[in-house]
């Protein structure tokens, strides 16, 4: 239990420790199947294989997303801070190491990339990305603290089972001995007729021997 509560513990730093790293976004560029991308850049301290599942939950609410390993499109996104009207939405999450992965998103309105020429456009993809981060990170403390109480109660059904059979053997054990214990006093006093009855064949014995005639 203490082992998994300080894993909780130091998953949960972590998380607090890369926050001001994960506010922090970047414009960047991206080659995504062949095609070269303006965009912005978000790094955050989650393992991909998560990171993707926040990022396609997220972008959901924008419009319809299609995705394709790693890769998140929407065709005619809704982002009303970003453009008023529809809005190309083309991003990827990759891994970075281990522990840390990377948002790229990539907004065109009316053709063109948002970037950091377009002030208010890039402002709201930059506020947008750090809804995101702030999401995600909640998102992953409950997968952390989810994974953590699924962990301990593992480990307390284990030890209950554990309990139940040493239980269990202690009874039978018990039942063996007071069978043994039985068996023993009823040796002890089959051992005790038995004595007697041997001290009883040996008088009888050496009367007999006495009977007998010596040869002159």
């Amino acid at each position: 239990m203490k082992t998994i509560l300080l894993r909780y513990v130091l998953a949960l730093l972590a998380l607090i420790v890369y926050d001001t790293q994960a506010q922090s976004v970047s414009s960047a560029q991206a080659t995504i199947d062949k095609n070269v991308y303006s965009g912005l850049v978000l790094q955050q301290s989650i393992p991909e294989k998560h990171l993707s599942t926040y990022w396609e939950n997220y972008l959901d609410q924008f419009g319809k997303v299609k995705g394709r390993k790693g890769n998140y499109t929407i065709k005619k996104a809704s982002i009303k801070p970003v453009s008023s009207g529809p809005v190309q939405v083309t991003s990827q999450v990759s891994s970075l190491n281990k522990n840390m992965s990377k948002v790229f998103l990539a907004l065109q309105t009316d053709g063109l990339f948002v970037t950091t020429d377009n002030d208010r456009a890039y402002t709201a993809a930059e506020n947008l990305l750090k809804d995101f981060s702030d999401y995600a990170e909640s998102r992953e403390v409950v997968r952390i603290a989810d994974q953590d109480f699924s962990d301990a109660e593992k480990l307390y059904q284990k030890l209950q089972r554990d309990v139940e059979e040493n239980t269990k053997e202690i009874e039978k054990t018990e039942k063996k001995l007071t069978e043994l214990r039985a068996s023993v006093e009823k040796g002890n006093s089959d051992l005790r007729s038995s004595l007697l009855e041997l001290q009883n064949k040996q008088r009888t014995l050496e009367a007999a021997k006495g009977r007998v005639r010596p040869i002159k």
